[in-house]
């Protein structure tokens, strides 16, 4: 059974994902690592026993708006509800009236399945679609 909770950089559940998860490519290694050392994130984990399938990094935008900043589900986890956890467990944890997300082409599925409205906005490092999501906490 899946289970979501909120984790500090200190935690053994942090150091998971920063050697064997997630951390893979140059790029988003450093982009994650900024994220998450930031001062007034706050990062979830979702794990399965002692191992982590799953995390997401969040900000307040403002005090009603929290911003998600990264998430990412293990490729063994993958379409099994983990993201979906992980977004329901960081909102109901800081309670925002809305969610915004800078989110590549290939997640948008996800996050239109959600309730997530995107809205094009760009491309990324590899000349990819980059889309500018909004989601209203119901």
């Amino acid at each position: 059974m899946t289970e979501v909770k909120k984790i500090l950089t200190e935690s053994p559940e942090f150091k998971q994902i920063e050697k064997e998860l997630f951390f893979k490519g140059e790029e988003t290694a450093e982009l994650i690592e900024v994220f998450c050392h930031s001062k007034g994130v706050s990062i979830y984990a979702s794990m399965e026993d002692d191992f982590v399938t799953g995390f997401c990094v969040t900000s307040p935008s403002t005090a009603d708006v929290m911003h998600l900043l990264f998430i990412g589900v293990h490729r063994d986890y993958r379409n099994t509800g983990v993201a979906t956890a992980l977004l329901d467990a960081s909102i109901a944890d800081q309670k925002p009236k809305a969610v915004v997300a800078e989110v590549p082409h290939y997640t948008l599925p996800f996050f239109t399945n959600y309730g997530f409205y995107a809205v094009e906005f760009g491309e990324d490092l590899y000349g990819k679609n980059v889309f500018y999501a909004t989601y209203r906490v119901r």
